[in-house]
């Protein structure tokens, strides 16, 4: 250890922890992720492992990338040599390497939830459904269908494994139809159940394979796909066995059984693997995930040699929050660690301060519970306390349990004009800015769609005034028009009959809706060939709000730029996936993302600094901390709500998941209380009211109430809601919403750079503008045919040495065969330039096969992402094409599709050297600077040009970088004018481009 960060007595020996199985019980804020972060470098750096023999997986995306940064500050390498990851992430990498040896496409699509709904509605008829398809709604059983599904992946249960259970149930019941005592109801019950049995393992097994001949996964095949991998093909298996010497797995609570048999072939038993798990049952608040708390059970059992270290030093809360959380816990015994281990988990505060009681806010109704809260939030914000320094809002979380309890909530905030942030999933397809795009879509798919086309004219760009859309509307009701039928007859483009009097509407807003219908007609006449995000990127264009989207003045107008920006990549990740998408296919996966809750986030660099009250659900506070939280709405029915049982649960027969002896539902709900709980550091509120809605029924205190506070406090409530004789009501008067506040944007410097690419400082070079316009605002730009041309040919070649790694004859014929498979439609003008540039990729791979392509030399990597040190504040990344060895040398290979560079320009080259400081030293490879061959493969001349660089150049280019980033930290961003300016996908929006 370096002594930089101190550890107590059982996280030094977590760390220091050498050979075989390891359990780590950590408690909230123990500080898991330090001692995992800890334990890596202490394994890299005792020469115990490479970075490259690590393999840390977690549960979330959130958890991965903090582990991969504060492993990636603590250690002198890029973290992309190590694997640290999600499991969906890890089996995704596996696949795409090693698919191919199950009979698998390793180019296969990811679906999310939404695409898998669209894709089996697509073969809904192809099913021949009986049960699930009632004739009012066929599609009414497809979610739970679909859910079922992926529980039984879950539960590592295959389609014949499901099928071999029907028939097992097939025989019980015919064994108990033949008995003498039959019951002819009940058989009539199995007969009907049977049947719904029979069909789900049916399409389970022709849904499958519908996906494989298709080329689609869903997230759950990641994992069922890998375990399938590694039981068929024990070869592969080994190969990873032995290169992972050490394992480590965070939020091991949350892992299901499939997750953790893949947990358990990368490290048999019988081996003693340097196994290391992190969990504590406490935490285990993803049930419904499909998430088996007992796994941490089932490792002591399987791995029964395991040492056990128990964090309970917690570094975030005050003992009174943590003892009352502890009595709240307690409850779910006997199904808890302590109870099944003998262990003792009661968590110590590690801060010496004097801890404020747990408080309990009861109110009439949710507006005054509401209230409440914003007050004490403001109370404690204006606290002048002289130990500590003053709250700021962000140090203030309101949790709630579900999304649909925030309303109350927010109203009050705005009410008292407190600036707070809706940290919720579903958020980007919600975002007022890209419902207006998505509004846009809607009238073009539909354009009876009224309430759509409203909230286009309502637009502010177009500058209509209320006064006038109220005419609008009004007149399109008493003709009983839509609200576009009516557009056309105000722009003239339907001629109205001679009794219509048309609206009395300012001539700016009959220019506007003149200039809207003319677009609309423009728009209308491409659905049938342009993409969704292509007609809205014209959208964009034709109403000024391209040019608009870069003259933001204010901290809200810039996350409305990266809002729209973002949702542009999502439309282009689809497309890249989709061979339709088209606008009413676009429309559809956004409703029903929308309506499964799984929008993209909204934009939002870094959300912890933002100065604003934070509102969240417990699911999504889980590893966040904040000084005072209010744990809202702790009623029954709301906080533990109702259990929601699947549509189509699991038979408890298939079920491997060792089940609780207590109610498993109120067990979770209570673990998810505590983890609300124990997020506060310095104040706990817990808050409720008698009435929610408009409901006139009583709302019972939550049982939660009782196990935290106990009897005296309840009896307390029942005397206060006893004397409380009638509900009062907020006076209209705190209606009154004071002026909103304006912050002025940050432009210059934007933000600090940690990171930067050669593309990114490529960009910056040609013209500042233009970076600022890619890679700080990311404007949306049209698809580039040179890009798509480009991308194609790496991908047909990655493709094609893979097959050739995996044993498959390298071939040309075969090298053209992926041309169809990976061809990339983007961008082009015309079918017959997409057409010609078929032929010029086939010529270019023609001419590459019989130059480069040599079957004794197989490239030693493909398309490897690399991040490498410049300093302790910035790190340089890339990808890097391809990777061949001979002896101890290698040589770096860049496909290149323009044009040859002169001897000079290869000695200057910045990527050149970027791809060699990413080689040597503390790189990917540690390789000697002599040792490294720089080449570039140019596919139009058929001609390598390779260099080298020497450990002087590499540490030059190491200053000129910093001083590249110091330049690009304050520049202004004044665009760079030339003859690039005329083929720059920016240029309509450029000031420069306008003089």
């Amino acid at each position: 250890m370096d002594g930089e960060i101190k550890l107590n007595k059982a996280q030094k020996e977590a760390v220091a922890f050498k050979k075989g199985p390891l359990l780590i019980i950590a408690g909230a804020g123990t500080g898991k992720t330090t001692v995992l972060t800890e334990r890596i470098k202490s394994l890299i750096l005792n020469n115990l492992a490479k970075p490259s023999e690590v393999l840390a997986l977690t549960f979330t995306e959130k958890a991965a990338r903090e582990m991969e940064k504060r492993v990636d500050t603590a250690m002198p390498y890029g973290y992309l040599q190590m694997w640290i990851s999600t499991f969906h992430s890890f089996c995704d990498r596996i696949l795409r390497n090693e698919a191919i040896h199950i009979g698998l496409n390793s180019s296969y699509k990811l679906m999310t939830q939404a695409e898998s709904v669209q894709f089996f509605r697509k073969h809904l008829f192809d099913f021949n459904l009986s049960y699930f398809r009632p004739l009012g709604n066929p599609t009414k059983f497809i979610s739970g269908i679909l859910q079922h599904f992926n529980r039984l992946k879950d539960e590592d249960i295959s389609p014949n494994q499901y099928a071999d259970w029907v028939k097992f149930k097939i025989q019980s019941s015919n064994i108990k139809s033949s008995s003498k005592f039959k019951n002819q109801n009940k058989n009539k019950e199995d007969n009907t159940e049977i049947k719904k049995w029979q069909e789900l393992a049916r399409v389970y097994e022709e849904y499958e394979n519908f996906k494989m001949k298709e080329g689609f996964f869903d997230f759950g095949d990641l994992i069922s796909s890998t375990l399938e991998l590694f039981r068929r093909r024990p070869n592969i298996l080994k190969e990873y066995q032995s290169q992972f010497k050490y394992i480590l797995i965070d939020e091991f609570q949350d892992t299901n059984i499939a997750q953790y048999e893949l947990v358990k072939l990368l490290s048999p038993v019988k081996e003693n693997p340097n196994l290391t798990v992190v969990g504590d049952d406490s935490q285990s608040i993803y049930k419904f995930r499909g998430a088996a708390v007992s796994n941490i059970l089932s490792f002591m059992k399987d791995y029964p040699q395991a040492k056990q270290v128990i964090l309970t030093e917690n570094y975030r809360s005050t003992q009174i929050i943590l003892d009352k959380s502890y009595k709240l816990i307690q409850y779910n015994n006997p199904d808890t660690l302590e109870s099944k281990l003998g262990i003792n988990k009661n968590l110590i505060s590690a801060r010496k301060i004097k801890g404020e009681p747990l408080e309990l806010i009861f109110e009439g109704r949710v507006e005054e519970e509401a209230e409440k809260v914003i007050e004490e939030i403001e109370k404690l914000r204006n606290e002048e306390i002289e130990e500590r320094k003053k709250y700021n809002w962000r140090d203030f979380a309101i949790l709630v349990r579900a999304n649909n309890h925030v309303e109350p909530f927010i109203r009050a905030l705005r009410r008292h004009n407190i600036p707070y942030q809706f940290l919720g999933p579903g958020m980007l397809f919600r975002q007022s800015e890209v419902k207006d795009l998505i509004a846009y879509l809607k009238v073009l798919n539909n354009f009876e769609d009224s309430v759509a086309f409203y909230r286009v004219l309502n637009m502010d760009i177009w500058g209509i005034s209320g006064r006038d859309l109220t005419f609008i509307s009004a007149f399109s009701k008493k003709y009983n028009l839509s609200l576009f039928e009516a557009g056309e007859i105000i722009a003239g483009i339907k001629i109205q009959p001679g009794n219509f009097h048309l609206p009395f509407i300012t001539e700016k807003s009959k220019d506007a809706v003149t200039r809207i219908m003319k677009m609309l007609s423009r728009h209308m006449q491409m659905i049938a060939k342009e993409s969704a995000g292509q007609i809205l990127f014209y959208f964009l264009e034709d109403s000024g709000l391209l040019k608009q989207m870069t003259d933001y003045q204010t901290v809200k107008d810039e996350q409305k730029v990266k809002n729209i920006s973002k949702f542009f990549d999502k439309l282009k990740s689809y497309e890249a996936g989709h061979e339709d998408a088209s606008v009413t296919v676009i429309i559809d996966w956004i409703e029903l993302s929308l309506e499964m809750g799984e929008s993209p986030l909204a934009v939002d660099d870094d959300w912890s600094e933002n100065e604003a009250v934070n509102i969240l659900t417990v699911h999504a506070s889980k590893g966040l901390e904040f000084p005072i939280v209010f744990l809202v709405n702790v009623t029954s029915g709301r906080f533990p709500t109702i259990e929601r049982r699947e549509q189509i649960p699991i038979p408890e027969s298939l079920i491997k998941e060792i089940l609780p002896e207590g109610d498993y539902h109120l067990e979770e709900e209570r673990r998810l209380f505590y983890v609300g709980m124990t997020r506060a550091m310095d104040r706990l509120y817990v808050t409720a009211a008698n009435y929610y809605g408009e409901g006139k029924r009583e709302k019972k205190i939550s049982t939660f109430v009782m196990e935290t506070f106990g009897n005296q406090e309840i009896e307390k409530l029942e005397i206060t809601k006893k004397r409380r004789k009638k509900i009062e009501q907020l006076t209209f008067l705190d209606w009154k919403k004071p002026q909103e506040k304006e912050f002025p944007t940050t432009q210059s410097p934007i933000h600090p750079i940690t990171y930067l690419s050669y593309s990114q400082i490529e960009t910056f070079n040609l013209c500042p503008l233009k970076y600022k316009f890619r890679y700080i605002l990311k404007i949306p730009s049209p698809a580039s045919a040179t890009a798509s041309f480009g991308q194609t040919l790496h991908e047909i070649l990655r493709s094609f040495y893979e097959m050739v790694k995996s044993g498959e004859k390298g071939t040309k014929e075969l090298l053209l065969s992926l041309i169809d498979l990976k061809w990339i439609p983007l961008g082009y003008s015309s079918k017959q330039h997409e057409k010609r540039m078929r032929k010029e990729a086939e010529i270019m791979l023609s001419g590459y096969f019989g130059k480069m392509f040599d079957p004794k030399n197989i490239p030693l990597s493909l398309e490897e992402n690399f991040i490498v040190p410049v300093s302790p504040n910035l790190r340089i990344g890339g990808k890097i094409d391809r990777v061949d060895r001979t002896g101890k040398k290698i040589e770096i290979i860049d496909y290149k599709t323009g044009r040859v560079p002169t001897d000079k320009e290869i000695e200057n080259s910045l990527q050149m050297t970027v791809y060699a400081l990413a080689a040597v030293n503390n790189g990917l490879y540690g390789k000697d600077p002599k040792d490294v061959l720089l080449s570039f493969y140019f596919f139009q001349e058929q001609k390598k040009v390779s260099g080298k660089r020497t450990k002087e150049q590499i540490a030059k280019a190491k200053k000129e970088l910093l001083e590249k980033k110091k330049e690009m930290e304050s520049s202004n961003f004044q665009p760079k004018v030339g003859k690039w300016c005329d083929f720059c996908e920016f240029k309509f929006i450029c000031p420069a481009w306008e003089e």
